[in-house]
């Protein structure tokens, strides 16, 4: 397979880029939400929360070749903004050996990568034999959905709003998995063209390891399909061995393939004197 890596990123960026506009004033005003289009970059951030996945900047260099200027122009807004840290992240597109390099002299550390895995739609896996069931959701059960994504990431409770603002958007299609009529995992899609991206797959604590999020990929895998992907992909924690990643076997077993590694270097704003 010959993944191209602008067509993934920019459906993640067009992603983050919805969510962040979905929100609600009231979102807006709880989370701190601030979402803006620097060049080819796009940057995100929860001012009112300390959670690194929700304050960060994905895309740069996606469309030109990227220029030192450009980054510390991003440190400037965040320091306006009030974000006390925040990510860049670095995918392997012309330039990103110059920004990992300028980044570095800017003082950022690079803090881990995480893993961009992706497949082709052209042949999909075996349905699997759960007894789960699978169904799209609409903003009536945009608070379980909300719920569960927040608990099985660690996040506070102040997530759970901003996560469920998109719930009945066009390009979005979010699902819980159920045992029963009890709804115990959560997972979304966004469509951008020919690339889907997958992301907020979580399952509540006591019913892991019952196969919820593979009966969401393969549902995700059908729908990406029929409404005519060609690409899918999702990024988790990068496999180590200091520590497992069971997302990331998961994907590898339903066909996924690692893609690249997305480096992300962290900045914190610094006391003042």
């Amino acid at each position: 397979m010959n993944q191209p890596v602008v067509p993934l990123e920019r459906a993640e960026l067009r992603s983050l880029a919805d969510l962040y506009q979905s929100a609600t004033p009231e979102v807006v005003e709880e989370c701190g939400v601030v979402v803006q289009k620097r060049g080819d970059a796009l940057l995100v951030a929860a001012t009112q929360l300390d959670v690194l996945a929700l304050n960060r900047v994905v895309g740069v260099g996606l469309g030109s070749r990227p220029e030192r200027d450009d980054l510390v122009s991003i440190i400037d807004a965040f320091t306006d903004i009030g974000s006390p840290r925040f990510f860049v992240q670095v995918a392997p597109v012309a330039g990103s050996a110059d920004v990992e390099a300028w980044l570095s002299a800017l003082g950022f550390q690079h803090y881990n990568n995480w893993v961009r895995l992706s497949r082709e739609l052209i042949t999909l896996p075996e349905s699997s034999r759960s007894a789960l069931s699978v169904r799209v959701i609409g903003p009536e059960d945009g608070d379980t959905f909300s719920r569960i994504v927040a608990e099985a990431f660690g996040f506070p409770p102040s997530v759970q709003s901003l996560v469920g603002c998109p719930i009945g958007r066009p390009e979005w299609r979010h699902y819980l998995a159920y045992e029963g009529r009890e709804p115990i995992a959560a997972a979304a899609m966004f469509v951008a063209g020919e690339s889907a991206w997958f992301g907020f797959a979580g399952t509540a604590a006591r019913w892991r390891g019952r196969g919820a999020q593979t009966a969401l990929v393969l549902r995700r895998l059908k729908d990406a399909a029929a409404v005519g992907c060609r690409w899918v992909s999702v990024e988790t924690a990068e496999q180590t061995p200091e520590r497992e990643a069971p997302s990331f076997r998961n994907l590898r077993r339903l066909g996924f393939e690692v893609t690249y590694l997305r480096p992300n270097y962290l900045w914190r704003r610094r006391a003042q004197n």
